[in-house]
């Protein structure tokens, strides 16, 4: 009995992660233009179960241009909108940060950091109780973009699912950003094994604080503390 119950706690801890559920990530289930037979391992980490998952995006940015790769969402810029994630297990937590591209993937700006309790933590998987609002950059280019996001939780790993959408006009004047689009920066990567960068996140006693966050941050619930990753030459700061 003893080695069953270890064995289900331990496949439940390997398969414990999360994915963006809205906007519907490419090559989802809940993508209204996949053709193809749904991605059942969108929910995996980077460096996962001896796979090498491209970056960005996990390789889906070559459907951009194709029907699968339409836009599932129209979002105005300066507008307020949510992102919600499902998944197995929302790992007790971590930190997010929501992206857009404007270029095909080529570079992210980042729209919000959400440090700590990312997944909300003991909210489980159901979307409705892992939804999280941000606001779209004022200035974003309106037009084609991606939307992204990226994850990550307290066992030194990342995941990254992304979107098309298609950004607005504003529906009203707007003041002037404190920081333009283009001078945002970049979403944090680390916990990458292949290819490695050099940078990684705390393990287990602490939710990653961005080094470069962006102007607008969502703070957690303290349950845990902060912490930037290290070394801070290969993190960008």
């Amino acid at each position: 009995m003893y080695s069953l119950v270890f064995v289900s706690v331990f496949a439940s801890a390997v398969l414990a992660h999360m994915q963006l559920y809205y906007p519907p990530t490419f090559g989802a289930d809940n993508n209204p233009h996949r053709t193809d037979p749904a991605d059942t391992e969108l929910t995996y980490p980077y460096g996962c179960c001896g796979k090498k998952i491209p970056y960005p995006c996990r390789g889906y940015l070559d459907l951009l241009g194709t029907p699968q790769g339409a836009s599932v969402a129209t979002w105005a810029a300066g507008s307020e909108q949510n992102f919600s994630l499902t998944g197995l297990g929302d790992h007790y937590g971590g930190s997010c940060q929501v992206s857009f591209s404007v270029d095909k993937g080529n570079t992210f700006q980042v729209a919000t950091s959400f440090e700590g309790d990312c997944p909300h933590r003991g909210q489980g998987t159901d979307p409705a109780k892992q939804t999280f609002e941000f606001m779209v950059p004022a200035d974003v280019p309106a037009g084609d973009a991606i939307f992204a996001w990226t994850w990550f939780n307290r066992e030194q790993e990342f995941n990254m699912n992304c979107a098309a959408v298609t950004i607005g006009a504003p529906g009203y004047s707007v003041a002037a950003p404190v920081v333009p689009y283009n001078q945002r920066p970049g979403p944090l990567v680390a916990d990458i094994k292949d290819p490695d960068n050099g940078c990684w996140t705390v393990k287990t006693t602490a939710e990653v604080k961005y080094p470069n966050p962006g102007p607008d941050v969502v703070p957690g619930d303290g349950v845990y503390p902060l912490a930037l990753p290290m070394p801070a030459d290969k993190c960008g700061y």
